[in-house]
Parts: C-alpha cells; structure tokens; sequence
C-alpha cells in the first residue's frame, strides 16, 4: 500500500488468462469515503488480531490471515469451518459510483469479481460471490465455486502462476451494471467443514458500449429469452420490449455463443421488476435434475425436516426443497409426513410449522408432505394475468395444481384430531414457502407470529432455452381461498421482535416463545 492510501487494481494479474484489454483502476482508501470503496483486496493490510481490514466475517468459522500459503502478494485469507452445515460469507461493501469507467454511469458496463481459490483437506469449499443491490434488495447476484458453475458457464482458468502453486485456481465472474445502481457487496465463502483460502481478488468495471455487435447466434438466444418473457411473464403488460430488446443487446456486445449472451438475459430479467424470475445456467439445469438441495441459486445443500417437543407441543422445521429427482422428492414428503405422525401419534395438543429459514423451491413435496396437518381441498391459487385461476389443492396424501397431481405420498396420513398451527415467518422465508404459508393459513385454528416474509410469493414456472439454460419466470400472483392477492411480504397475525431465525437447542427465541404461549394458552392444551 502506497503511503499515499491509493491501491491499483490491474484485469493483466499473471493468472495466464487472455484479456481483450487492460483496465487500471484507481481506489482512494483515504478520507471519509474509504468505508465505502473497494480496500484491501489481497488482504495484505491486517488489524491487530489478524484479521484483514476491510472485511466482515460471519460466524461459524475462523477468518484470518496466512503468510505461509499465498498466491500473490505476503498474505492470503484463510478460513476454516468446523461444521459441515451452513455457509460462513466474509463480506465488503462499496459504492458503484467510484467502480464506473470513467465514471460514467451512461456507457453500458459489466462489474467483474476475480480470484483465487486453494481449498485444504476437509470437505470445505469455496466460492467468489457478487451482488448487486437496488432500492428493493438484490437485482443481480452470482457465485461461482463449490464445484458449480455460474450462471454465465466458464471454465476455472489456469493455476496461478505466482507462487509456483498448483492448487490455486483462478475464478472469475461478472454481473451487468446498470446506471441506476448505486451499492456492491461482494466477497468469498465457504461452505462445510475444513480450510479455504482466498488471495488476489479483484473488482473492476468493464466498458463494453465499443465492443462489435453480438453475432446471429447470439442475438438469437437474447431474442428468443425476451420472447418467452414477453408472452409469460406476470408483469409483460409494464415493459416496453422494443427498448429492452435494444438494451440487451447492447449488453450482449462480444458474444459470439448463447454461453457469452447469458450476462444480457439476466439484464433483460432484471427489467421485469417481480425480483423473483431469474436465468439457470445449464450446469445448474442438469444438477438439479439429479441432485436435490435447498436453494436452486445457491446450490445450498438440502436439510432433513426435523422437530423437538416442548411438553405436548410439537416444534416442526420444514427446511426448503428444490430440484432432485421424482424419488428424492417423495422422500422429503415421506420424512415430513412420518414425523408428524409420530408426534401425533404420541399425542400432542398443537404445532409449530417453522418457515423462518425456508426459502423455497418446489412447493409439491413440502405441500404433500405438510398434507396431515392440512385442510382438503383448495388451499390456494395461482392467477395469471388474463385472469385465469388455478387452484392449489391437497387431499388424500396428494398434491396438486388444477386438473394434476403434482406430488403424492405412498401412504397418506391424517392427524387424529384437527390442532391448533403456530406458523412461524420471517425474511428469509420466500418463493414457495410463502405460497406455503398462504396455504397453511386457509387451515382453522392457525395463527402466524414472527415478521414479514421476503414478498416473493407469485409463481414460477421454467423454461428451457437452446443452450440447456433455464429461464425461470414469475408467471402468476398468488391469491388465498378468499380471493386476496399477495404482491408482496405474508405480514404474520402476531408481530413479534426480533424475529429470529429457528432456534438452537437452549438459544433464546422470542417468537417459538410467542407461539408456544399461545398454544398451550388453548383449550387443546389444557
């Protein structure tokens, strides 16, 4: 670092990869403003724990620094998990403003994430991760690592040079940036247990507005993904396409393959302004097929349902479900549905269905597998925007949409008595689970506690386009048995502060504690 607080940041780093051209961008780290500009990208500048300056590290890891494994530069980041569950994020903000070439928030512009990853032995891996922010929450948002590809597909670049290291591997991606953005996050992480590091990140803007125009190819993958958002997607009546379509080929510029285009889908996407629709890269796209998780974006990986017992209330965590093949998905049911026999059988007076951590994905096997502690018949719809409306419905251990099952269980179960529901709501929760909540809502005797979910509860249904991506489109609002759509957060019966996440074994949890009360305040469990 020069005495003066200026780091130069260079796209021409020896990691052997070919550059169009070389960028060299300036961040001032001094004065008032450094809190909000890029620093300390190759974690050479330490506090006096250790830790990086610049930096946020969640829990559940030890986040430091490394002198003795680098791949530029004297230190390298270096975090360890000692859990196989969850994902420690070591974080930094930054204002767009400064990142622009030239400044200029009018020339059409990608943001670009690179650096290096070494993974240790354990299970652990890491990943480089970019997200771009809006008044509303996340517009765009990319990972890449963890053994996955991002959604614009590339291949890991060569080792890097520097050190003379082999494992280190060189990871880059990029999201657009829009005029109109005004804050970056970005960062690294790792997900389950032992040792990653991390070294030579850099964030740099691209100017793409003199690159030569897409080829045909590509122009036709661009049209035909903004032709299939034209006639699905819920909101098509608010987008003037024939400005899109030229916008997106403008980010589109250089590409000569479908794979080079997926960057100017994903601006298209954001146009449709429902935050909900999104484009799968065609790695994701046959991994899900196969592999079921908990976060089709994320490629979280999948929890099992579980419950405790306080008294004769049962705790019920349904964790998310996405992807997987038609045997995993009737076995999440099959879980989700034993547990809940088992507790009813031993004879329990009311439920908690815990969703604070559930975001999403397919509905049908949480559906199906919630199916004892359901009413049957409707217990929501999906309306499209020609006024169509398509019922969401469960009975006999089956779950369905209009005239088709979607999802059954091998033997259906029906609780022994109709019990009082706690269902518990929060942030995180979102997409099917809000459906999910709609549903579990039409039900008598339920009341929600906790705060607002994320607003995502329209519905969704996915394309495939020519490359093997996926264009996942919001397609339908949601609407309860009453007739009231929800286009936006589900708002709980009984706020309660601070909505935590589920609780730990012995962890305070100020809204379990709010619906147990009220349980057992019930003539049920009396």
């Amino acid at each position: 670092m020069s005495p003066t607080g200026l780091r130069c940041v260079r796209l021409d780093r020896p990691f052997g990869l070919a550059r169009s051209f070389t960028l060299l961008l300036v961040v001032s780290l001094a004065g008032a403003a450094a809190g909000h500009a890029q620093q300390n990208l190759s974690f050479e500048a330490l506090d006096a724990g250790g830790m990086p300056l610049g930096w946020s590290a969640g829990d559940g890891a030890e986040v430091t620094s490394d002198a003795t494994v680098t791949a530029d530069g004297e230190h390298s980041l270096q975090v360890t998990r000692g859990s196989a569950a969850g994902v420690t994020r070591v974080t930094q903000r930054a204002a767009a403003a400064p990142l622009r070439v030239d400044g200029d928030s009018r020339r059409v512009q990608r943001l670009r994430l690179a650096g290096a990853i070494r993974t240790g032995s354990g299970g652990a891996t890491g990943a480089l991760w970019l997200r771009i922010d809006g008044p509303r929450g996340p517009l765009f948002l990319d990972s890449y690592g963890y053994g996955r590809e991002p959604n614009e597909e590339r291949e890991p670049g060569p080792a890097a040079s520097a050190g003379n290291d082999p494992e280190w591997r060189h990871y880059e991606l990029e999201l657009p940036l829009p005029g109109d953005i005004d804050e970056i996050a970005f960062g690294v992480s790792v997900r389950g247990a032992g040792t990653v590091w991390f070294d030579a990140l850099e964030l740099t803007a691209v100017a793409t507005d003199a690159a030569p125009p897409a080829t045909l190819a590509a122009t036709r993958y661009v049209e035909a993904a903004i032709a299939l958002m034209r006639e699905h997607s819920l909101r098509r009546a608010e987008v003037d396409w024939p400005v899109l379509r030229e916008q997106a080929l403008e980010y589109a510029r250089g590409a000569t393959a479908p794979a080079q285009a997926h960057l100017a889908v994903r601006f298209a996407v954001r146009a449709l302004g429902d935050r909900h629709s999104y484009l799968q890269s065609p790695a994701v796209t046959r991994e899900l097929q196969t592999t079921a998780v908990a976060n089709a974006r994320t490629g979280a990986a999948l929890s099992a349902p579980r419950a405790r017992r306080f008294a004769n209330v049962a705790h019920l965590l349904v964790p998310s479900f996405a992807g997987g093949t038609p045997v995993q998905q009737v076995e999440f049911a099959e879980s989700l549905k034993s547990i809940i026999q088992q507790h009813d059988e031993a004879g329990v007076c009311g439920w908690v269905v815990d969703l604070r951590q559930n975001t999403g994905g397919n509905l049908w096997p949480m559906l199906a597998g919630l199916g004892p502690l359901l009413e049957e018949g409707e217990l929501a719809a999906s309306v499209y925007p020609d006024g169509r409306r398509v019922a969401v419905w469960y009975r006999d251990g089956q779950a369905g949409f209009g005239d088709y099952t979607q999802l059954r269980v091998r033997s259906p179960y029906r609780v022994r008595a109709t019990t009082p529901v706690a269902l518990l709501l929060g942030p995180a929760t979102a997409s099917s689970a809000e459906v999910l909540a709609v549903a579990l809502r039409s039900r008598p005797t339920t009341r929600s506690f906790g705060a607002p979910t994320r607003g995502l509860s329209a519905g969704n249904r996915t394309f495939p386009l020519a490359d093997g991506a996926s264009l996942v489109l919001t397609v339908a609002a949601t609407s309860d048995t009453a007739g009231n759509l929800f286009d936006g957060p589900v708002s709980p019966d009984e706020p309660v502060a601070p909505a935590g996440v589920s609780a730990t074994e012995g962890a305070a949890d100020t809204v379990l504690d709010a619906a147990v009360a009220w349980l057992n305040a019930g003539a049920s469990c009396r």
